[in-house]
């Protein structure tokens, strides 16, 4: 089983391309991002671990809350990402096993962080999307409760694009819908032959 992943920094279309994966070629998809939010949803534990050890049991508990507060702390995103990205690997991992098992030939997983974390060698390629910095700045300025202290603190904290370029296996440029289209198309072909 080939075992893809699918990276970028905020707001640069990974979610895009990841529907285009999963609707257009039926590959087996595991969003991360999707994760975290069912982890939000039925993790308990983690809503209470949220509360007291990053929040300080304020009572407002909202993404863009946490976001404020842990690209504003340091200690307090680490200490985040060391509790929720374990419970992410076991999602990852179980999905990975049951692909497994239906004998799937090539699996898709979005892993946002991938570089960063240095999670390379649990995938066999690397699919990088990218996007203007004024594209990926509008996109991201767009959601709910973002602005743009936020959106540059999050940034920073992503690894500069030029360095994943040298890394990755195939990039895919989602500055133009009909031109990310034909990328992944080509993508797929290139995969496909391996």
């Amino acid at each position: 089983m080939i075992k893809v992943a699918l990276t970028g920094g905020i707001g640069v279309g990974k979610s895009f391309v990841l529907n285009i994966l999963k609707d257009k070629y039926n590959f087996p998809i595991f969003s991360s991002d999707d994760c975290v939010r069912s982890l939000y949803s039925n993790k308990p534990s983690l809503i209470s671990f949220v509360k007291s050890e990053i929040m300080n049991n304020e009572d407002k508990f909202s993404k863009s809350r946490i976001a404020e507060i842990v690209f504003n702390d340091q200690k307090k995103l680490r200490k985040l990402e060391s509790f929720i990205h374990p419970l992410v690997k076991i999602e990852r991992e179980k999905f990975i096993d049951q692909e497994r098992r239906k004998e799937a030939k090539t699996i898709i997983i979005e892993i946002p962080l991938l570089f960063e974390k240095n999670l390379t060698d649990e995938v066999d390629i690397v699919i990088l999307v990218r996007a203007s910095d004024e594209l990926q700045k509008h996109r991201v300025l767009k959601r709910p409760n973002m602005n743009e202290v936020l959106f540059n603190k999050i940034i920073k904290n992503q690894m500069d694009v030029y360095k994943k370029e040298k890394k990755a296996d195939y990039i895919i440029d989602s500055n133009d819908y009909a031109s990310t289209v034909l990328q992944i198309e080509n993508i797929v072909a290139d995969m496909e032959k391996k």
